[in-house]
């Protein structure tokens, strides 16, 4: 399996110390697909469900992931597949569901393998509340220095927080972030902001927020890997 793009999301009205705070996982369960949001609306139309592929939803909400995708990073086509999902939640309220997906062929068999391996790999986020572009940056910048203290990456948060801070996101939208083997990351707010930053051990660093030893919740972490055999 390979690993293709990732994307991370706040919480509106409760800050940014919502989205890193407690998180519970609602296990994913099998799903038609009819209340998906639409893969192929990501990134530029990059990515997209195989044919007959099939869903998994997330308990708790309406959102149903395909099990396989198609996505063009750089200027190769490449297939992915559905590594696991799992639901942020706060207290009451949806923050956002988030799927992890791994490019086909890749020998992936656990959660450092997910972070360690320089392969095609996403995550995808679908926000169930609205969120403001202060506070996802800020979400972002507490999760990565909970593994990388000041001054590791100053310039890339540095470049990643006056993107994000520049928009804000609904109920609705989706977020792709990609590891792009060799390169770095790239983030894909569809439809608003795309951030590319060539630095590979960021990348590195972003999937260590969901899946590393420090990161913004286990029951998320083993949400993610859940699909994994």
């Amino acid at each position: 399996m390979t690993l293709t793009r990732m994307h991370v999301i706040a919480l509106t009205g409760v800050g940014c110390v919502a989205l890193l705070g407690a998180t519970y996982l609602v296990p994913a369960t099998p799903a038609a697909p009819a209340a998906t949001p639409d893969p192929s609306a990501g990134a530029g139309n990059a990515n997209a469900p195989v044919e007959r592929v099939e869903y998994v939803g997330v308990g708790g909400s309406d959102t149903k992931y395909p099990t396989q995708i198609e996505s063009k990073v750089g200027d190769k086509q490449v297939k992915l597949v559905l590594t696991g999902a799992a639901l942020r939640k706060k207290v009451i309220v949806n923050v956002y569901t988030v799927a992890s997906y791994a490019e086909d062929g890749v020998a992936i068999g656990s959660a450092d393998d997910l972070v360690g391996k320089d392969c095609v790999k996403q995550l995808h986020l679908v926000m169930a509340t609205n969120v403001s572009g202060k506070q996802m940056a800020d979400a972002f910048t507490d999760a990565i220095r909970q593994n990388y203290p000041r001054p590791a990456f100053d310039t890339e948060v540095a470049a990643l927080n006056q993107k994000l801070r520049a928009m804000d996101l609904a109920k609705g939208d989706q977020v792709w972030i990609t590891n792009v083997p060799g390169t770095g990351l790239r983030i894909d707010v569809v439809g608003k902001v795309s951030v590319a930053i060539d630095t590979p051990a960021f990348a590195k660093a972003m999937w260590e927020v969901y899946l590393g030893k420090r990161n913004i919740g286990e029951p998320i972490k083993a949400g993610l890997v859940s699909r994994l055999r």
